[in-house]
């Protein structure tokens, strides 16, 4: 074998031999022969005074007959392309899944123009040009092409005289600039040269009209307004092909109103900040930048909670909070879930940072492309668990042989949560970052990896509890939150309301930032959407239809997906797609609506338990692998009496509870027409907590809420005689009232 070996490589020498430099290594070639920016360029006219390269103008030759193909082809389907976060790269229609979608969610294709190569980021068709235009042709795709001889509209442009003066009001409005600036006590001390850098600015949000519809409002406010921190998203302004096919955008004004999203008060943030230091970060500001350009705008309410909104809504091109700052020459990367964070970070180490643009847990695959050329990046998210295991999962998704883990508290519970926090506290960031540590390989681990992390939970045991729900506050007291790696199996008589209760608590939960995604294999997605959306606003939003858009535009922000899936569906199937869910939208959570619609048809007879246990065994691996939390909704056995359910009631084999983490039970409380429903927990791993909550089915919120325990009913037997009770007649009778008040109580 390894005089095989050294034949092999004597022959792949004298084949290197007969190739030109170029073509042996054509990137550090033409790497020498112009600047990366010019090289990724790529001008169809070459330099006469570098040296020619054969291998480089057969490619050349090669790539302007594919420039040219996409050029036709989408004049001839008049697409507006948007320039990529790439420079070789446009964001076009996908041939797949653009058909019926707004213009806003069609382009979603990702198409390189020199190889033709393309990648939907929403339905994750990929393949090369020839792939693209024979889909193209098919004819849903051809349906969406405008009959009229008009384009797509450019995207959306902001006017620079806009941006300048929302940064202004931020130098202007001395109590927030001095609390971003300051050095005192509860000031983050952030260098104004790094606000600038990024283009921070303050807006005005008016409170009692909650919507941007123009940026002047936005601009100058009102007498209701409240002050709001302002984080542009900036992208490549063009590329060279833009320029050569089409005019460049007109100024847009803003038509579509924003809407909002959950968000942390900042003001909040910073008031457990301490005293410190801080570097200055000189550089180029945004606005001396030509070739790039803001996208979009997310407007963060200063001291109002639950107040973020993104500027525009629709059609906006992909870009990144801070996309600017990292040059052609930058091999390092920062990755924030904050955009304050970032700009901290950025200013005590020198690395450029960009923060994620979908709340602080999800990387989406448009974010992805963009730091695909980074050699090294740093993942920075707040240090607490939800954070710790987003970074684990994010550092899979980039690659873990390029990603370092940074941990502001480093151990230390007490520490500060964030970059920016640690900044105003004092600590050395730049000591921080160089105790990042690499992703440690999940199969192989010895107590030195798990010391921390148990020191941290015998200490902690508050701070290792899993997301809490905001309606159900008692329910948080015994199962102890949403917690990563666990399956928990949801049952119930038929038609107590299991799909109700799941999806409140799924979208209560979703509105905290767990992505979720739903697998309804029962009800139709449009309905189950239908009533989620109801639950969201509170509010039958069928009895006024001019709502709906605005709630719909609300409840598009969530990051909830849903399984394209109905009636009988392999497991196999639908963990494939489970998987890939977990990969793309960064889920947390899944809801599994229910187990016997998913499996019926599966199996008959005694087989039928043994497919059911094998699901079961696969979503219980499926939980632990992927670090996800899976509710499996189930029935219960069709003997079974409406009252005194237990453990065991649970339709299949005992196989179900015994993977199960959590056992949960879902029983009418009272008689048929009560509104009153118990929640009753038989299993809990985390601790063993059990117990029950009562809830109440409110029509005019379309949802449950919380109530106290029912105050409970003393039976009373009534024995009737035609004469006087005997002394033994009479205890008898009141053992029987007795035992007939026990049995009522435990109902």
């Amino acid at each position: 074998m390894l005089r095989t070996g050294l034949v092999r490589a004597a022959a792949a020498r004298r084949l290197a031999r007969r190739q030109p430099l170029g073509a042996r290594q054509p990137w550090r070639w033409l790497a020498t022969l112009q600047p990366e920016a010019e090289l990724l360029a790529k001008p169809s006219s070459p330099d006469p005074w570098t040296k020619p390269d054969p291998f480089r103008h057969s490619c050349g030759s090669s790539n302007e007959k594919v420039s040219h193909s996409i050029r036709e082809f989408l004049q001839s389907t008049r697409q507006r392309p948007r320039a990529g976060l790439q420079p070789d790269e446009l964001v076009v229609k996908c041939p797949t899944c653009s058909p019926g979608k707004p213009r806003r969610l069609a382009y979603s294709a990702h198409l390189n123009t020199e190889t033709g190569a393309f990648v939907c980021t929403s339905c994750f068709e990929q393949g090369p040009w020839e792939k693209y235009q024979e889909l193209a042709m098919r004819r849903n795709f051809q349906n969406t092409i405008p009959k009229t001889r008009v384009s797509d509209p450019p995207p959306f442009e902001f006017a620079e005289h806009t941006l300048e003066q929302l940064r202004a009001n931020l130098n202007q409005h001395e109590e927030i600039f001095a609390a971003l600036t300051g050095q005192d006590k509860g000031q983050l001390r952030l260098r104004p040269e790094a606000l600038a850098r990024y283009g921070v600015g303050l807006g005005f949000i008016d409170t009692e009209i909650p919507e941007i519809t123009d940026m002047k409002a936005l601009v100058e406010g009102s007498d209701h307004a409240v002050p709001c921190l302002v984080f542009p998203r900036t992208a490549f302004r063009t590329n060279s092909f833009i320029e050569n096919n089409t005019p460049s955008p007109a100024a847009k004004p803003l038509q579509q109103p924003d809407s909002r999203r959950l968000s942390r008060t900042i003001s909040s943030m910073i008031s457990d900040t301490h005293h410190d230091e801080a570097s200055s970060a000189h550089g180029p500001v945004l606005a001396d930048l030509p070739e790039f350009r803001t996208v979009q705008l997310k407007v963060v309410g200063w001291n109002t909670a639950e107040l973020e909104m993104f500027v525009p809504v629709d059609e906006a091109q992909p870009g990144l909070f801070g996309f600017h700052i990292a040059g052609p020459d930058s091999s390092d990367v920062i990755l924030t879930g904050h955009e304050l964070d970032a700009v901290a970070a950025f200013q005590e180490t020198g690395i450029p940072a960009v923060s994620l643009p979908k709340g602080p847990y999800q990387l989406p695959l448009d974010a992805m492309r963009a730091l695909e050329r980074f050699e090294r990046i740093y993942v920075w998210l707040d240090d607490d668990h939800q954070g710790a295991e987003a970074a684990k999962l994010i550092s899979r998704k980039l690659g873990v042989d390029r990603c370092l883990i940074v941990r502001t508290q480093n151990g230390n519970p007490q520490g500060p949560r964030s970059a920016s926090i640690a900044l105003a506290r004092g600590y050395n960031l730049s000591e921080i970052i160089e105790q990042a540590q690499p992703v440690q390989h999940d199969k192989v681990l010895d107590f030195s990896a798990l010391r921390e992390a148990v020191k941290f939970e015998v200490t902690n045991p508050d701070l290792i509890r899993g997301v809490e729900s905001k309606d159900l506050p008692g329910w948080n007291a015994i199962y102890k939150g949403l917690r990563p790696g666990e399956l928990t199996i949801l049952s119930g008589p038929t038609g107590c309301g299991k799909t109700t209760v799941i999806s409140q608590m799924s979208l209560d939960f979703c509105k905290s930032g767990v992505s979720t995604l739903w697998g309804s294999f029962e009800i139709p997605n449009v309905r189950l959407a239908t009533r989620m959306m109801g639950q969201f606003a509170r509010r039958d939003i069928s009895s006024n239809p001019a709502e709906i858009d605005y709630w719909s535009r609300k409840f598009e922000q969530l990051p909830m997906y849903f399984l394209k899936f109905h009636g009988s569906t392999k497991p196999e199937t639908v963990l494939e797609t489970m998987r890939h869910a977990v990969y793309a939208y960064d889920v947390k959570h899944i809801v599994i609506d229910n187990l016997q619609f998913m499996m019926s048809m599966q199996a008959k007879g005694i087989d039928k338990y043994d497919a059911q246990d094998a699901a079961i065994a696969t979503f219980r691996q499926f939980a632990t692998e992927e670090n996800v939390h899976i509710t499996v909704v189930a029935h219960l056995r069709k003997d079974q009496p409406s009252t005194d359910v237990d453990i065991n009631a649970i339709f299949g084999s005992a196989k179900v509870t015994q993977e199960a983490d959590n056992v949960v039970i879902l029983q009418r409380y009272g008689n048929s027409d009560s509104k009153v429903r118990c929640i009753n927990v038989l299993k809990n791993r985390f601790d063993g907590t059990l117990g029950k909550v009562y809830i109440s089915y409110e029509p005019d919120t379309m949802a449950f809420k919380e109530i106290p325990p029912p105050r409970k009913r003393k039976a009373v037997k009534i024995i009737k005689t035609s004469g006087k009770l005997s002394m033994a007649d009479r205890l008898m009778a009141e053992v029987e009232a007795a035992t007939a008040s026990d049995d009522t109580d435990g109902m």
